[in-house]
């Protein structure tokens, strides 16, 4: 018999570092927490950065022989950031 876990919920916060002269995704990460929605120019070297926060859902399955899985079930932009768009 397997037993389900539904309903789990994370807020995290998704970076992106874009180059405008290359064109090229410098890099991009996933922090646990909360952030502002927030886009950034370094003039120097023309990385912009963006912050999207996000909510990220998701159930964990365990079965007979204590293997686990996870299945993200949401991802969607956190209730803050959608009032601030207003």
């Amino acid at each position: 018999m397997t037993c389900t876990i539904k309903g789990l919920t994370q807020p995290i916060c998704l970076t992106l570092i874009y180059n405008l002269s290359s064109r090229l995704l410098v890099d991009s990460f996933i922090d646990c927490g909360t952030c502002e929605l927030e886009a950034s120019l370094d003039p120097i070297n023309r990385n912009l950065m963006i912050k999207v926060p996000l909510t990220i859902g998701g159930e964990v399955t365990f079965t007979d022989n204590l293997q686990s899985g996870c299945v993200t079930t949401l991802v969607e932009l956190t209730e803050q950031s959608k009032k601030k768009k207003k």
